[in-house]
């Protein structure tokens, strides 16, 4: 078997699983429980991907495991992890593969992180948030998908970089913020219907799984951002959104 070295330390900001609720004077109130995995789903992507992985290769740390080895997570920098090849399996159920980003809760957690260990042998590049931004940013701006039908299709996108830092709820309330207000439909000064989207769609764009997307949205919605009706997403308080996700 064989193991890379020991990582650097790796940290992260709070990936916050987040339940937004209004408080008395109408403001955005969150009740946050830590997930002490940050992660970005197919972060690395799409036609550029081979020059992204390239870049990675060169810039950063790579480390190569072997099947089973653990991969020791400690967060004190502000350091990510990138899988280019294998898979890395987090705790018992989270399993990254190929493109996917992740990085351990922030030092200042009392929470336990998760053990980490490569599934099949795994090749990982380790190196500090900036940098990875300041690399995929230039290849990799945006993150698009296709919505519509056969007939009516539109390509719609989202800038990456602003993803790379935020949370699981902020992250789905920043993709949705862009795109009613780069595609939407104009229905009031703060009402907006966003293109028809699904579920698949929004978690691809957000970098989330489908689950942690559907959990977003349901936070969205009773916090009285969004409305969501037979498939359809409309924007209820523009002004609120822009509030939760900009701060």
């Amino acid at each position: 078997m064989r193991r890379g070295r020991r990582p650097g330390r790796l940290v992260a900001q709070s990936a916050l699983a987040s339940s937004a609720l209004y408080d008395g004077e109408g403001a955005v109130v969150e009740q946050e429980s830590r997930a002490n995995i940050w992660r970005f789903r197919g972060l690395i992507t799409g036609q550029q991907a081979e020059a992204a992985f390239r870049e990675l290769r060169e810039r950063g740390r790579v480390e190569r495991w072997g099947h089973a080895a653990r991969i020791h997570l400690e967060g004190e920098h502000d350091e990510l992890i990138v899988v280019l090849s294998g898979r890395v399996m987090v705790g018992r159920e989270l399993r990254l593969g190929r493109g996917d980003a992740f990085a351990p809760f922030s030092g200042e957690s009392q929470e336990v992180i998760p053990e980490a260990r490569a599934h099949q042998e795994t090749t990982i590049v380790v190196m500090e948030r900036d940098e990875l931004r300041d690399i995929v940013e230039p290849i990799l701006r945006e993150r698009a998908v296709v919505s519509g039908s056969i007939f009516n299709r539109q390509e719609l996108r989202v800038p990456l970089a602003p993803l790379l830092r935020s949370s699981a709820s902020t992250r789905l309330g920043q993709v949705i913020l862009e795109i009613v207000e780069r595609y939407g439909e104009h229905q009031t000064e703060n009402l907006r219907r966003a293109p028809a989207l699904s579920t698949a769609q929004l978690a691809s764009l957000a970098g989330l799984e489908r689950e942690r997307t559907r959990r977003a949205l349901t936070l969205l919605e009773r916090a009285g951002l969004i409305a969501r009706s037979r498939g359809a997403l409309t924007v209820r308080d523009l002004e609120g959104l822009r509030h939760y996700v900009l701060g």
